[in-house]
Formats: C-alpha cells, structure tokens, sequence
C-alpha cells in the first residue's frame, strides 16, 4: 500500500500518490520492475533466512568484547535509525500538535493512528504554486503521510522521512529537530524550497526517488535489503551496528563459543588505511561525493574526503585512518589535549615538520578549522593543512584556497 494518502480529496490522494521522482540520471536511478506479491512475499521469506544465518546482532558481541559494546552503546552510530512512532520525538510532536513554517505560510499538522505517525497539511495554504494536475476547486482538503523513520543520532540533528513500503519512492520531511532547541525548524538544504507543488509530495518535503531512499536508509543501518523487497523493521537491522563495519559474524559467534573464534575470518578485511578509509567514507563519504561547485560548508561535512587530501594522510605510508584519532566504537570525543598529543606524536618539536607559528599551541584550531554549516551546525575541517592567513583568521572557512 502507498505511504501518500490524501484524506478528504480522493483525486488529491491520486496525484499524491503517483507522485513521480525527479527523472533518473543514470540506470540505476530507474525504478525496479513490478513484481508479485508472491514472489515478493517469497523472497522476503528467503531474505529473513539469509540474515538469520549470517548476522548475530550487537548482543551477540557484548561477552567477549564488553568494552567494544559499551563504548558503541554510546555512539551516535547506535542510534541513528528510530521507528518515527516510537522516537521522543514523535511523542513531542504529538503533545505540540501542530508546526507552523513561516517560510511557508504553511501548518502541519501531527497525529497518531493504527500505530503510525502521521503528519497532515491542508490545501489551498501557504506558498503553493500552480499544479496542473491538481483538482481546480477552491475548496480546502488535506493532504496526509504517514512518517516511518527518524534519521540521524540527535547529535546535531535529526530528520523524519516518509518512505513506501517498497522503497521506490519517499519523502524527507521538511522540518527536522536540532539538538539543544525545542523548536522544529527547517530541514538543512530545504530553505531552497519555499514553494511547491500543490496536492503532490512537494507538500511535505523533499521527494525521494529510489536511489534516494536506499543510499538515505542504507547508510543508516547494519544491512537492508535488496530491491524490491520492502524496507521495514522485518527486513532490515536499523542503526549502524558491529556487523556494519566487521560484517556478517554468526558463524565467528557460533565458533567463538566453542573456543575456536579465529576460525572465522571477517568477511569486511580492514588491512590497510586505504580499506579502512573506504568502510568510513561508504557513509561519511569522501571525493566521489563532492560536487566541483562544494562549498567549504558542505566538504567540511565529508571528513574522508578532507583527511584523504592532507598530508599527513599522503604521507603516512598507510598509517593514518580515521581511526587513529577517532575510537570507532565509541562517541565522538572533545578531548582537545588528546587530540593535540595525538598531532604531536608525529610532529615532535625536534622534527623538521613542527609548526613554526605555535609549536605548542593549538593544533586543531589552526590546521583544523570549525566550519559553520546550518542551523548552528559546524564541522571541523579535515583537510589538515594550513589555512590561509594567520590563526586567528583560521575560523573563517571562506578564506580557504578551494581545493
């Protein structure tokens, strides 16, 4: 069944729900091909199998590496895929009832039904353009989506999306929750958007095509399944787990309980920096998904891609990873002092490559300036290099040489 639904205007609820995705830029932005529900319901059967047998889950790790587990249960990459209706935010939302988008001039509108979030906007309000394909009525209808999934860890934001059961074709939501207000506000990039098409998914958001979709939810969770199956919480392991990283390891557990853990070799080989770095930037991407028009906001974002031009990643014959400075498996640390030593065990002052301006000042600061993105949200820069001008001038990303 569509996600879409438009609730009072049954030829509203049509266009809403044949909505199509932006045309696809390639072949694999083409939509799968219709299949049974038979066959479908047959493969989603083989693929449940298939995932039984090969992924233990995160419990399965905590007895032998406690500290591991632990330390994940506090990451961002733990959390970072939540059932809408079953997140704090929705019980929030639930209370506040209703968001009103002054970019807009638009309200919606939440409510809770069949266990499902649901989120509703009226017609024929805020900055709507012309749709051809909408009824030419004056009268006011509204409009409905059920949301599914909440993105993202809450450590700087997270954002609902509304997807189809098949995953051909989604929604993210136009409003998302920022960390340390208690106001929604504008999803990042979405402030482009002030007017949209009347009737279609534009009301809500940002339409997502298939590729959309499964590149979004993907890179939020351990596995998902290949298309067509449907993207629910059956078929998928949600949030980024152990299993994410190291692969599939019921066979490593199954063999570890017999004393014989080694036996079972990880099907994910991080052996070098390069192997490494590609499991990171899978997700916090690197080169391949910088556009040449970026700015320094949006590469400052891609810490692969940052890191993989520095020096001291070039020129570390394969030593330097983003593990180096960073536990994968815990939270994101602020210990600067550490980090600062970290850049220091490398540039000794005794080395021709220390710094020159401060020696034992900030490394971070300088090399590795704050760049602010949206809605509060700043990134460090990993681009480790020096910033043009002087260090107190290297806050000001703009400033830098792009690359």
């Amino acid at each position: 069944m569509l996600l879409v639904i438009g609730v009072c205007a049954a030829s509203v609820a049509r266009d809403l729900m044949s909505i199509e995705p932006a045309p696809p830029s390639d072949a694999r932005r083409m939509q799968p091909p219709k299949t049974s529900d038979a066959s479908i319901s047959q493969a989603v059967k083989q693929w449940s199998q298939f995932v039984a047998s090969q992924f233990a889950g995160d419990q399965a790790c905590q007895a032998c590496h406690p500290t591991e587990y632990e330390a994940h249960l506090r990451s961002g990459h733990s959390r970072t895929a939540t059932p809408m209706v079953e997140s704090e935010l929705a019980q929030r939302l639930l209370q506040q009832g209703e968001y009103e988008d002054s970019l807009r001039e638009q309200t919606f509108r939440f409510t809770r039904k069949a266990n499902q979030f649901w989120v509703s906007t009226s017609t024929g309000q805020g900055r709507a353009s012309t749709n051809e394909l909408a009824p030419s009525n004056t009268q006011t209808s509204r409009v409905s989506v059920a949301v599914n999934w909440l993105l993202g860890s809450g450590t700087h934001a997270q954002t609902p999306i509304a997807i189809q059961k098949d995953g051909s074709r989604g929604i993210e939501m136009r409003w998302s929750s920022f960390l340390g207000n208690e106001q929604l506000n504008v999803t990042p990039d979405h402030d482009q958007y002030e007017t949209f098409r009347e009737g279609t998914a534009e009301c809500f958001g940002r339409p997502m095509d298939a590729m959309d979709v499964r590149s979004c939810i993907g890179c939020h969770s351990t596995v998902v399944p290949p298309p067509p199956l449907p993207l629910t919480p059956q078929t998928m392991i949600a949030n980024v787990g152990c299993e994410r990283c190291h692969g599939p390891r019921k066979q490593h557990v199954i063999l570890a309980g017999r004393g014989l853990p080694e036996q079972s070799k990880p099907m994910i080989n991080q052996h070098d920096a390069s192997a490494h770095m590609e499991t990171c930037s899978a997700c916090h991407r690197d080169e391949r998904s910088v556009s040449a028009d970026s700015t320094a906001a949006e590469r400052a974002r891609f810490q692969p891609y940052g890191l993989k031009k520095s020096d001291c990643y070039l020129q570390s014959s394969g030593e330097l990873t983003c593990s180096t400075c960073h536990d994968p498996h815990d939270t994101t640390s602020h210990d600067r002092p550490q980090y600062i030593e970290q850049c220091q065990s490398c540039h000794q002052p005794q080395a021709s490559t220390i710094c020159p301006e401060a020696p034992t000042g900030d490394c971070i600061e300088c090399h590795m300036p704050l760049t602010p993105w949206t809605q509060g949200i700043a990134f460090r820069d990993h681009w480790i290099r020096v910033v043009e001008g002087t260090a107190s001038h290297a806050t000001e990303p703009n400033s830098e040489t792009p690359p």
